[in-house]
């Protein structure tokens, strides 16, 4: 496991310690313009929003949100930590019900 991660919770009633992400620094700036750049083309595009109106919020933002990481893993920019991912019981849906860990 990467040492900069914090342990998984030893329950499901447990807060999750978050990685503190620095918005502001270059690289993770390059991803988020990346991601945002392909959630764009998705919403101006064929199966966007724009080309099939009806479609709900949550329609709207699944499909951003997904085109987004789509894009980034196949570029091959982030990968998926399958250890953590299967040795968690659930995970927090939201961002902003914890802080980051210092």
């Amino acid at each position: 496991m990467n040492p900069n991660k914090p342990p998984l919770p030893g329950n499901l009633t447990r807060p999750w310690q978050r990685i503190t992400v620095n918005e502001a620094d270059p690289d993770t700036a390059w991803i988020l313009k990346l991601a945002v750049s392909a959630a764009d083309g998705w919403m101006l595009g064929p199966r966007g929003p724009l080309k099939r109106p009806g479609m709900t919020l949550a329609d709207i933002s699944g499909g951003a949100v997904r085109e987004g990481l789509l894009q980034l893993l196949e570029l091959g920019l982030i990968d998926i930590d399958t250890d953590r991912l299967r040795a968690a019981g659930s995970f927090p849906l939201r961002r902003d019900t914890e802080e980051p860990t210092p």
